[in-house]
């Protein structure tokens, strides 16, 4: 009889963890098509398309991201909010600190602020619409 050591995740969470990383590479969102290829083609023997898609469908962390473009599949986008409570549920801050996301979910972040006030600065009363537009784009 085997025993799995504590340091090892299921492979499932491992796939949200490397989906994940993938996100933060790409300012947060990603297409169905996109983010599949790269995990199928990173870890081949490990996980299948239709894995990576029921994934993204069925954790909390990743939303429909609002887009008229459908280059490769729907877009997806990270919930920041959302992955931090699923973590602390799952138990799995530490190794997700380990990994050094945590700098780079930081960083996304103040990146979202930083567009959200370029965006902000340019209101007037007449680009109201304009101004709508450009906040869902980077709110998704």
């Amino acid at each position: 009889m085997t025993v799995k050591s504590k340091n090892t995740l299921p492979l499932t969470e491992a796939l949200v963890f490397d989906i994940v990383s993938y996100l933060l590479e790409h300012d947060g969102t990603g297409f169905s098509n996109e983010i599949s290829y790269f995990i199928v083609d990173n870890k081949p023997r490990r996980y299948t398309s239709r894995e990576v898609v029921g994934i993204l469908r069925n954790r909390p962390m990743f939303r429909h991201a609002k887009s008229e473009e459908r280059q490769g599949g729907i877009k997806w986008r990270l919930d920041l909010g959302i992955l931090e409570k699923y973590l602390l549920q799952k138990g799995y801050m530490e190794r997700f600190n380990k990994l050094g996301l945590e700098q780079r979910v930081f960083d996304l972040k103040k990146s979202i602020i930083e567009k959200t006030q370029k965006c902000l600065e340019k209101y007037t009363e007449d680009s109201v619409n304009e101004i709508y537009h450009s906040l869902s784009e980077v709110w998704g």
